[in-house]
């Protein structure tokens, strides 16, 4: 029967957790790397909700993109996440980063979601770049990524022909200055705030974000099915949806 160890030093292989950055905390972060796994849940997130989903599921073991622990913890009391998941003897592994520049990690999946007909990846960043054959408008790209991930998408005022675009999946604005570098006509994100858009505005670069859950929460299921396939352990995906309404 396999182990967190395991199941663990498996995602080291294919998404090596040194390759984290360096302000991240992904790894085996709650639990006990000895104990037997029969059934695995698979979340973006770690909520409450989904920690009653693996209760129920019967799971010993949650494995998510976003940390549980990210910040310092000062106490871990009755009503936190934390000690919800000792009681109920469930660990975490969280692949975040790591997961991120893996290949066929978050961003390789995201890249073949929007469908580009050729993609590479920027060594030693949580970048990627993407080309199409074609140029295509500034509008016609935004419904292309609408479409593609199925989302609401947030873009600056920039009108110009789309060839090359760098991607980086989640909150990725802060590589607006490497796409410019890089001769990107767009940056494709999930989140990005007023000031970046300014910023983009100034560097003459389209930014497009296409929503934090929804370029990232696509990439849970091909992990899960890799760890199911290598352990045949009982997986499942968890029932998530992003925490922000659009109207």
């Amino acid at each position: 029967m396999a182990t967190v160890k395991d199941i663990y030093d498996f995602i080291d292989s294919i998404a090596p957790f040194n390759t984290q950055e360096e302000w991240d905390n992904s790894g085996l972060l709650v639990g006990n790397k000895n104990a037997e796994i029969t059934k695995i849940l698979f979340a973006l997130d770690v909520t409450t909700d989904v920690i009653n989903q693996a209760i129920e599921f019967g799971a010993e073991l949650i494995i998510t993109h976003h940390p549980v622990i990210f910040k310092p913890v000062s106490d871990v009391l009755s009503d936190s996440l934390i000690y919800m998941l000792i009681k109920n003897n469930i660990s975490i592994i969280c692949a975040h980063t790591n997961y991120d520049k893996a290949i066929d990690g978050v961003n390789d999946i995201l890249c073949k979601s929007v469908g580009f007909d050729s993609f590479t990846k920027v060594e030693n960043t949580c970048l990627n770049i993407g080309s199409f054959e074609k140029e295509m408008s500034t509008t016609n790209f935004i419904n292309h990524i609408k479409g593609a991930l199925n989302c609401v998408v947030r873009y600056n005022c920039i009108d110009k022909d789309i060839k090359t675009v760098a991607v980086c999946s989640g909150s990725g604005s802060d590589y607006l200055p490497l796409a410019k570098e890089l001769k990107c006509d767009v940056l494709l994100t999930g989140d990005a705030s007023h000031h970046a858009f300014l910023d983009a505005n100034e560097m003459h670069i389209l930014l497009v974000a296409a929503g934090h859950f929804e370029t990232e929460n696509l990439a849970m299921k091909p992990l899960m099915n890799k760890i199911y396939k290598e352990f045949g352990v009982t997986c499942e995906l968890a029932v998530q949806k992003s925490p922000i309404i659009t109207i």
